[in-house]
């Protein structure tokens, strides 16, 4: 297999205070809509738990990165083969999902593991890293992901190469 890069992409993800207030603020707007609703407060009690439960896990998990399933390195070796690690140190060599999304301002990895049938947590990476250049390249790996699965739109960028970063 032909290497994409010199070097290998490494990115020690950080807690996010930006997904923290983000998370946050739904579940607050959201809390404060049910509270207008007119329902028995039984029903409003329960869903309010569910919000808070669920606020509480996807914070300790995306946001805080807490949790030992909690995403805490990205690697690219030099040959484009992604490596997940998570709080365990276990080592996952994932599939990119064709939803995975990639911006300037944010990179969300989504994933699809093979032979398992549950999904994998996707990957939320903002540009408040601490590696704005492993960021950078990450997000040229993904490009490149994407024109060789075919999804770009213009062929003629398909033909482009890289001879690293």
């Amino acid at each position: 297999m032909k290497t994409l890069f010199t070097k290998s992409i490494i990115i020690q993800l950080q807690p996010s205070s930006l997904l923290l207030g983000l998370l946050l603020a739904v579940a607050t707007v959201s809390s404060l809509v049910l509270l207008m609703l007119p329902v028995a407060i039984t029903i409003k009690l329960v869903i309010f738990g569910l919000i808070v439960l669920s606020s509480a896990y996807y914070i300790a998990r995306d946001a805080v990165l807490v949790l030992p399933w909690s995403w805490q390195t990205i690697e690219v070796d030099s040959r484009g083969v992604l490596t997940l690690i998570n709080k365990r140190q276990q080592r996952f060599k994932p599939q990119l999902a064709s939803t995975t999304f990639v911006h300037e301002g944010y990179v969300i990895l989504n994933l699809k593991n093979q032979g398992v049938k549950l999904a994998l947590p996707p990957v939320l990476i903002f540009s408040n890293a601490h590696n704005l250049d492993a960021l950078r390249r990450l997000r040229v790996w993904l490009r490149l992901y994407e024109n060789k699965r075919g999804r770009q739109a213009y062929p003629q960028a398909a033909q482009l190469t890289t001879t690293g970063d």
